[in-house]
């Protein structure tokens, strides 16, 4: 046994004899030496992994740049596609622009039902009044 001799190593994934060793990345959760190829592979997969994130609404993958944030007022947490983020910016809106009781259009003022209502979004003064001397 002399002073520089090695014992040689192999590849964890591919098992190829390495001629360099390449330390994985803690998160990949791989114990031991990787080869070159495969230190790029998993490279390439870890950060296209951040780059690229599912829809909450429909579960496309697409890009970060492509995906849209959704707005405060939906109390959402993740990105929106495109088409999802539209769909839920004209419910919201048909949503603030009419009674959610009787589906008027509401004008200047607008009523938010009580907590106890169990009721979304906002009503007109005469639905706003009737739930009242309904449910009290």
């Amino acid at each position: 046994m002399g002073l520089f001799s090695r014992k040689p190593s192999f590849c964890k994934i591919c098992g190829a004899k390495l001629k360099h060793k390449n330390k994985p990345k803690r998160e990949w959760g791989i114990k031991g030496p990787l080869c070159g190829d495969c230190y790029v592979t998993k490279t390439t997969e870890f950060y296209e992994a951040k780059i690229i994130q599912p829809c909450v609404v429909c579960g496309v993958r697409r890009r970060i740049a492509d995906m849209w944030e959704p707005r405060w007022q939906w109390d959402m947490d993740g990105l929106l596609c495109k088409d999802c983020f539209e769909k839920k910016e004209t419910g919201h809106k048909k949503e603030k622009a009419t009674c959610s009781h009787c589906g008027t259009k509401l004008g200047f003022i607008r009523y938010n039902p009580k907590p106890k209502w169990n009721m979304n979004g906002q009503l007109c003064r005469e639905c706003w009044d009737n739930t009242k001397a309904e449910l009290g």
